[in-house]
């Protein structure tokens, strides 16, 4: 059967890096100290117990009346109500006592001899050194009065941008040493005509664009400060002093406060918080419990540190219902976890846009030092993801030993930004995992993230260029011989040409079953070591894919006697007394073991761009030139290309990628110049690599 080669869009330069070409895929002394790090910050609280059901607690239980909305039968929603115990206050108690004796665990008895026992609450502050534990069969079920009585207005962020929002169900603030434990349920109520009618504007209720775009594009982008940023159910007064921003980590549990700002009217906030919030903790423990019909996303700690999340069940379908995402965090062990969502199952991020680059400091605050393992992912937008809100950057994130397996998984590990959001991806380690299905990729990159707020949609055009480096992944197997994974694409990355993605090397990766095997746009060395991948149709008959290296160096153009070296990201204008109507040489040197080379198939083409700055005429117009190559020895080749100048004196010579299928042929190597009156910033000389698919 003809093999078809399937690498499109390789437009690969730079040497391969020390970690692909020592085969090492893996920093184990990164993980090392991620590891022992959060072990040794695993908070411990004294054996005392409070129990919200004691006298004490239970004397503060008080009726309320649970307002909440149903479907009219028609295109609305209906208003009921419905009398419930409320334990807002005795849980609250309960906490705030522990937390003044020193610490201890607050205890939610299950006291149903069958069935659930329920505890229906408003939003709970933890304290330092309290655990809250939910026995088995015991449910927190949070009221669905949507008011700042219930859900009061605190320090937060909605995807990324800092604001005063609603208190998440479970919130903490300045803690240290907290725990949230047990067998129990947390279950917000959400559902389309609670919480989640506000994503769309559903049934007739209002729209949380309206509150977005003052957030992201008046608020964030003008620089407002946050504490004007002031979220409220639009009734509640508001407190006489608000926290700042401020963390100080020598003493975690120090808060600045601003008298709150005079003659500001609080805008109605139509944002959904997340179940669990933990905002400037250290040392915090999440184990156990389940969480359900979230508002927004389920576990996100927020500018924390060392977070241990062990053996939560999320099963999660609304919109935006994340499962765990660590923002602007470091230090985090997820482990023994399950997730079936309505979105990302864990998304690590460091916040958006303008907010993302100046929270904490110029730059902005990272999210790094994260291991993932021994977890189980079904439904899901992604499984592991990085985005799409990291202006601040992601780094050192290690996931092993999990499996995926759902046709309603879209991408295993995800990567999503564009020049709005901007920031630093790199040193993502991603090995010995077992994938059964999915439905896009195994592996899925994008810094042309175009999902999300109008502001996304406006192409190329933020001032915070992405950028993702140093992706590794290895020992992988996806589906079996008579097992399709069914995905679209095996491995997909696009990146913007003025910003390639650099350095992501795939070793011992079999995937069996997918639509189209690589997919690359933009992409600076690539490189695959030992890939196997099959079609849907024939998922037992593999294709093994490699790439050999190619280094091209020493490359020069020569024009009127004048000798210039052409560098990567460098352009050269020739000067206006030249001769252009002549021809100029470039010349360079490459070194490689590929054997297209040795036996005279190999080519060098140079493409020059005969675009001009002109209106209506801005896209390149490319023309080929084949190279002459000569064999220096000891896998050494010299090219040579004579190219023609013109008399336009504006034209710049540069390296530039070039993208077409057409001239990835095996066998077919290229290097690009680039003579453009265009503005060009996207000028990167680029292949190194070419991929191959063995016979």
């Amino acid at each position: 059967m003809k093999r078809k080669f399937l690498c499109a869009f390789l437009v690969i330069f730079a040497l391969a890096s020390s970690a692909f070409a020592s085969g090492d895929f893996w920093n184990d002394e990164t993980y090392k100290l991620i590891d022992e790090t959060v072990k040794a910050n695993v908070p411990s609280f004294p054996d005392v117990d409070f129990k919200i059901t004691d006298e004490k607690y239970s004397a503060l239980v008080v009726d309320m009346e649970e307002e909440f909305y149903v479907s009219d039968g028609q295109d609305g929603a209906l208003k009921q109500t419905q009398t419930v115990k409320d334990y807002t206050p005795a849980i609250q108690a309960a906490i705030d006592d522990a937390n003044k004796a020193g610490g201890g665990r607050v205890v939610v008895p299950a006291t149903e001899k069958e069935g659930t026992t329920i505890y229906y609450t408003g939003a709970i502050q933890l304290k330092s050194n309290v655990n809250l534990y939910l026995e088995e069969g015991t449910e927190l079920r949070f009221v669905r009065n949507i008011s700042n009585k219930y859900y009061p207005m605190v320090l937060t962020s909605f995807e990324g941008n800092d604001t005063y929002n609603y208190a998440s169900p479970i919130y903490a603030f300045h803690a240290k040493n907290i725990a949230l434990t047990g067998k129990g349920t947390l279950n917000p109520q959400a559902d389309p005509y609670n919480w989640q009618a506000w994503k769309r504007g559903s049934f007739g209720f209002p729209n949380q664009a309206e509150v977005v775009d003052v957030l992201v594009k008046q608020w964030s982008d003008k620089a407002v400060p946050v504490t004007l940023r002031l979220l409220t159910d639009g009734t509640t007064p508001l407190p006489e002093k608000i926290p700042t921003m401020l963390i100080n980590w020598d003493n975690i549990e120090e808060v600045e406060y601003v008298e709150t700002p005079e003659d500001i009217t609080p805008l109605r906030s139509l944002l959904r918080p997340c179940t669990i919030e933990p905002y400037a903790c250290e040392n915090v423990l999440l184990e156990g419990v389940k969480i359900i019909n979230s508002p927004m996303w389920e576990v996100h700690p927020l500018r924390c540190k060392n977070v241990l999340v062990r053996g939560l069940v999320i099963d999660s379908h609304g919109s935006n219902n994340d499962g765990v995402n660590p923002e602007s965090t470091n230090f985090v062990v997820i482990e023994n976890c399950s997730f079936s969502t309505g979105d990302d199952c864990i998304a690590i991020k460091s916040g958006k846009n303008r907010d993302g680059y100046n929270r904490g400091k110029i730059g902005g605050e990272s999210c790094g030092y994260i291991i993932i393992r021994n977890c189980v992912f079904a439904d899901g937008h992604g499984g592991v993801t990085c985005g799409s809100e990291c202006t601040g950057g992601i780094h050192d994130v290690f996931a092993h030993d999990n499996h995926f397996d759902s046709e309603n998984l879209q991408q295993v590990l995800r990567f999503k930004t564009n020049s709005y959001r901007g920031g630093l991806i790199e040193n993502i380690y991603f090995r010995d995992n077992t994938v059964a299905k999915c439905s896009n990729a195994l592996m899925f990159g994008e810094t042309q993230y175009t999902l999300g707020s109008a502001q996304d949609k406006e192409g190329d055009l933020g001032p915070y260029t992405p950028q993702l480096r140093n992706v590794f992944m290895s020992n992988i197997t996806a589906g079996s011989p008579t097992s399709s994974v069914n995905a679209k694409n095996a491995i997909e990355w696009k990146a913007y040409e003025r910003a390639p993605m650099t350095d992501i090397h795939v070793k011992d990766v079999t995937v069996y079953g997918v639509q189209n095997a690589i997919n690359l746009e933009n992409v600076k060395n690539f490189t695959l070591e030992n890939v196997k991948i099959s079609l849907v149709d024939t998922p037992a008959e593999l294709v093994t894919y490699n790439t050999e290296e190619i280094n091209i160096a020493d490359v020069k153009l020569f024009a009127e006697g004048s000798e210039y070296n052409l560098a990567e990201g460098e352009k050269l204008t020739m000067p206006d007394e030249f001769d252009k109507t002549k021809d100029a040489v470039v010349m360079g040197v490459i070194t490689t073991k590929d054997a297209a080379f040795a036996d005279g198939k190999g080519t060098v083409k140079l493409y020059l761009d005969r675009g001009t700055l002109q209106e209506g005429n801005k896209a390149p117009v490319i023309t080929p030139y084949d190279a002459e190559i000569k064999a220096e020895g000891e896998g050494k080749y010299s090219f040579r290309a004579a190219i023609p100048l013109t008399d336009k004196p504006d034209y710049q010579y540069a390296y530039r990628p070039k993208t077409e299928a057409e001239n990835m042929n095996r066998g077919n190597h290229i290097l690009s110049i680039v003579a453009s009156g265009m503005p060009y910033d996207q000028n990167t000389w680029n292949y190194n690599v070419k991929c191959k698919a063995d016979e």
